[in-house]
């Protein structure tokens, strides 16, 4: 069985995210979408209001599995016979830093196999961090957010 991992901190979920899941959903068996523990992040969303996010948006995929996660990704990634990790890049930047963690996660996982998927033009600079300073100033989400997503926004003000 292939199974893929996508994991984040997903504070929200983007529509760069959900390009991401659409893209590669069809390459594996099941994907598991993880919300991951980032100690150095601060989140506007609770783990179960983003766990709520994510499901809205991928209830649409039959092999899309949504959890939680705290520790190390490849603990994860062991437990659910995962070996393909999945990154959206959206720069330069960005592919540094998921090349530089592939390496961590190499010497702690020799089978991964991470798989980096690059950004439609349009979602460039649509990040969680974006999407909750325009979230902050009251600002049009709907360029950045899927209307799932705005709906269950809404809901928790």
């Amino acid at each position: 069985m292939r199974v893929g991992v996508f994991a984040g901190t997903f504070d929200p979920v983007t529509k760069g995210h959900e390009k991401v899941i659409e893209k590669t959903v069809n390459l594996f068996d099941k994907l598991i979408v993880a919300i991951c523990v980032n100690k150095e992040k601060h989140t506007l969303f609770s783990v179960e209001k983003r766990l709520e996010m994510l499901k809205a948006v991928t209830k649409k995929y039959k092999n899309v599995e949504v959890c939680y996660h705290e520790g190390m990704l490849v603990d994860l990634m062991k437990t659910h016979n995962a070996i393909y990790y999945v990154r959206g890049v959206r720069n330069d930047t960005d592919y540094k830093y998921e090349n530089y963690m592939h390496s961590v996660n190499s010497s702690l996982y020799s089978e991964i196999i991470t798989l980096f998927i690059p950004c439609e033009e349009d979602l460039a600079n649509v990040s969680s961090t974006t999407v909750r300073n325009v979230l902050k100033n009251n600002g049009d989400l709907t360029n950045l957010l899927s209307n799932e997503v705005i709906e269950i926004i809404k809901k928790s003000k």
